[in-house]
């Protein structure tokens, strides 16, 4: 079976093959950062033409153009916090599986240079949660007949 180190660590311990997990959680957020500016561009012009369009219409002036701008802030507040937000989740969600996926993957290219170079592998060992631990337990199952 594989067996599973159950260890925490901060940002530092998440980041095990930090060239190839920062390149590829660059392209997951600079993808969604994309995104984001682009709904936090539309949503700002829908508002900001609601907001022209009222004073047109309402001949709006001084402190009534205001106090209408003051309500249309509170949706243009929740939309940057949500956008905000969107970034920040985005960013943890790469850096947590980019974890799960390339720590295993690590240890899975170590086990095969061992019986590229002819050694007997060592078993693999995965942390608990890790991806990939099906393919962990069928190469384990390799070193054992191996071995023999």
């Amino acid at each position: 079976m594989v067996k599973s180190h159950g260890r925490r660590g901060g940002v530092r311990s998440k980041l095990v093959e930090p060239y190839f997990q920062i390149k590829l959680g660059l392209m997951f957020i600079i993808i969604n950062l994309i995104f984001a500016a682009l709904i936090a561009a539309v949503s700002w012009w829908v508002l900001s033409d609601v907001f022209h369009s009222l004073k047109t219409y309402f001949e709006l002036s001084g402190g009534d153009a205001a106090l209408t701008m003051g309500k249309l802030s509170t949706p243009m507040i929740m939309i940057g916090s949500l956008v905000v937000a969107f970034i920040i989740t985005t960013f943890y969600v790469a850096v947590h599986y980019t974890h799960k996926i390339y720590g295993p993957l690590v240890s899975i290219h170590r086990f095969v240079d061992e019986l590229v170079e002819g050694k007997v592998p060592s078993k693999l060992a995965l942390r608990d949660g890790d991806e990939l631990q099906d393919l962990a337990i069928k190469l384990n199952i390799l070193a054992d007949r191996y071995k023999k």
